[in-house]
């Protein structure tokens, strides 16, 4: 199951537990990209985070401004995956797939 966010990324939850309802993972992932969102600025703000920070891999040169962006994406998707799985229960080993769209 996927959650689109305004069409311009795709939030999948995966690893989560077996049992989980199909509506309980939509609404961790929907929650997810709220709060991504909260952080980042908005839709398009995550977007172009997430494909700032993707281009970074492999890159020779890292700047400054590239290390501050990356660390702003890790602690915004730190923060939203506690808040959007905390009414899971026991999900250690789930995480969130985000894609460009």
């Amino acid at each position: 199951m996927e959650t689109v966010a305004e069409s311009l990324y795709i939030v999948a939850l995966h690893d989560a537990p077996s049992s989980l309802p199909a509506d309980a993972r939509i609404t961790a992932e929907t929650r997810y990209s709220r709060e991504l969102e909260r952080a980042l600025g908005g839709p398009e703000q995550v977007a172009a985070t997430l494909d700032a920070v993707l281009s970074l891999e492999g890159a020779d040169v890292v700047t400054d401004a590239d290390k501050a962006l990356a660390g702003r994406w890790q602690k915004a998707s730190v923060t939203a995956r506690e808040r959007a799985l905390s009414q899971i229960g026991e999900t250690e080993e789930a995480y969130f797939e985000v894609r460009v769209a």
